[in-house]
């Protein structure tokens, strides 16, 4: 099975696209502003069904918005795990591979990897656990 996809630069996009769909699946959303938590709202209250989908923590493991304030007016939030690529436990984080300072930096697996909290270490502020 497929569904259709369009990319959007800005949230707001959603309303001239969204037509009578009864889903609307909202991916990447850590990177919307925080405009996503009223057009998640203004879609729900009309009856369709949003799921959205995104980290809720950014690489030093703060709270990345606008999750936090989407998970708590959800009816329903599903939080999977990957797998450590250290240790094997369940991994909640996302292990920075690089120096690089920026809150945001697009990239694949050779920027990050997922590590659990044990695991897991600030790049330029903290010793990699795993050397240990």
């Amino acid at each position: 099975m497929s569904l259709p996809s369009i990319n959007i630069q800005n949230i707001n996009e959603v309303y001239d696209l969204v037509g009578d769909a009864q889903v609307v699946g909202i991916d990447e959303a850590q990177f919307f502003s925080n405009d996503l938590i009223e057009v998640c709202t203004t879609l729900a209250n009309s009856g369709k069904r949003v799921v959205v989908a995104g980290l809720d923590q950014d690489y030093k493991g703060v709270p990345f918005d606008p999750m936090p304030e989407l998970m708590a007016i959800a009816e329903f939030v599903t939080k999977p795990l990957a797998i450590c690529v250290v240790c094997g436990s369940p991994a909640s984080r996302t292990q920075r591979k690089t120096a690089s300072g920026d809150r945001v930096l697009i990239g694949a697996s050779d920027s990050y990897e997922a590590r659990c909290r044990q695991c897991h270490y600030i790049p330029g502020e903290q010793e990699d656990p795993a050397l240990f």
